[in-house]
């Protein structure tokens, strides 16, 4: 653009400061500001959530069941008739378009939840901890987390937030997370709102060429924590709400400690570092001469004037919202329903975790059998070790299941499916072991803490 002069070079810049400000500050306002109420802290996105629950909770079984429904039939009629929508339509293709394996989990979820809400079927598969607690409780928190993450993330990714504080603490993250500063962003929204809206956004960030497949699997990997206010109703059901700040600060150095070992172990280490159109890694953090905080306010100015327009970002908002919510409903209700039936109502459970329970008994553990599935089930389901942990009465199992719920990340009817979905790099098999090493990670931070908060 032409230079106008210096009145027209203010107008220029007062409007791409507001073209900046504007936009992040309601989405830090609306995804990542704590706010004090009576009973604690929250954000303005969890009130939301609350009052979606309160004023809309008796069609929400019904929506859950109808797009369980819906879902399973695009995807049959799609691999039957195969109509020709990649190009004609691509966002009705998007939703209906589903491999064998999605496919027969979009089938299964629907059938469950049509058993669950007519009460018919195997007891087993409708009981209060298996497919009840999915239909009426996960599956309707993972669509109300859905709308905003898709409408109103884009506040904080495309108008120069993500800009302005990843040059801000770019050395640290490259440092310590071996990831470009614009990921802090991405990990403080995982971290303080809600874990599926930050592994949407590094989706998002892969298939627009800002993260290498390594990169990306690392982020949401690594630092897709539920949500605060979830992690609150995880120490209340575990009967570690009384030492909550006790808890959570312990839970958070532990994945932190998890984020800067995982990325520099395989299977991690050894996900390809090129973006996803082939070309190698170039995400190296600059360090011109200019001052740091005009290096992060002229990237944040210039991402804001390169934003997409209004019509363009609720396009692509609403194809995100179609595709994860006819996706993975299905799915979602389909593993958590038969993970739950086979850890609290086969004896499979214990057969799986039998390794563990032996270990345990090592430390002089009472009801070792009962607690071990807690640790290895939360791959499938991050409800496993925080309901194993209401069961027990020892307080420092306790403390340590309620932390394996919010540490492990890695939960295959929320995060895992959703990582999957995104298309990022890694496999199922990849996800296990990552699982795994978070679990090994995590369990001797935790335990530590437990032995100091409770020595007798």
């Amino acid at each position: 653009m032409a230079n106008t002069g210096k009145a027209g070079d203010k107008r220029i810049g007062a409007e791409a400061l507001l073209r900046f400000l504007l936009p992040s500050i309601a989405g830090l306002l609306i995804f990542l500001v704590p706010l004090p109420l009576d009973d604690g802290l929250t954000v303005l996105f969890s009130l939301y959530s609350d009052w979606v629950n309160l004023h809309l909770g008796f069609v929400l079984v019904e929506a859950m069941v109808g797009i369980a429904i819906i879902g399973a039939l695009l995807a049959v009629f799609h691999t039957i008739v195969k109509p020709q929508w990649r190009d004609t339509r691509p966002m009705l293709y998007a939703v209906a378009a589903a491999e064998p394996a999605w496919l027969a989990l979009r089938i299964i979820g629907a059938v469950i939840a049509l058993m669950v809400y007519f009460e018919v079927g195997p007891e087993v598969l409708r009981l209060e901890d298996t497919g009840i607690i999915l239909v009426e409780e996960l599956a309707i928190a993972f669509s109300i987390v859905l709308i905003p993450a898709c409408f109103l993330m884009p506040l904080l990714t495309e108008f120069g937030a993500m800009d302005f504080f990843g040059t801000l603490v770019a050395p640290a993250f490259r440092r310590l997370f071996r990831l470009p500063g614009r990921a802090a962003v991405d990990a403080t929204a995982s971290f303080i709102s809600a874990s599926t809206i930050g592994i949407l956004v590094t989706g998002q960030q892969y298939k627009r060429g800002f993260y290498t497949g390594r990169e990306a699997v690392t982020v949401a990997t690594n630092f897709s924590v539920v949500s605060l206010p979830f992690a609150l109703v995880i120490a209340n059901v575990s009967g570690v709400g009384d030492y909550f700040i006790e808890w959570y600060l312990c839970s958070v150095v532990a994945c932190i400690f998890c984020a800067a070992i995982v990325p520099r172990l395989p299977p991690v280490s050894r996900i390809a570092d090129c973006y996803i159109d082939g070309s190698p890694s170039q995400s190296v953090d600059e360090e011109p001469g200019d001052p740091l905080l005009r290096r992060c306010l002229d990237n944040a100015l210039s991402a804001a004037a390169n934003a997409p327009s209004v019509g363009a970002m609720l396009r692509s908002a609403t194809h995100m919202l179609l595709e994860q919510l006819f996706g993975l409903m299905g799915p979602l209700i389909a593993l958590g329903t038969l993970t739950a039936v086979i850890a609290f109502h086969s004896p499979i459970a214990a057969w799986i975790s039998m390794p563990i329970a032996w270990m345990l008994t090592l430390f002089d553990v009472t009801d070792a059998a009962r607690i071990a599935p807690g640790f290895l089930f939360g791959f499938m389901d991050q409800y496993i070790p925080t309901i194993v942990a209401s069961e027990i009465s020892s307080d420092r199992m306790r403390f340590i299941l309620a932390g394996l719920s919010l540490c492990q990340l890695i939960y295959m009817t929320e995060t895992g499916l959703v990582v999957l979905r995104v298309g990022l790099p890694v496999t199922v098999l990849q996800l296990f072991q990552i699982f795994v090493i978070r679990t090994v990670l995590v369990t001797p931070v935790l335990a530590g803490t437990a032995w100091l908060l409770f020595p007798a």
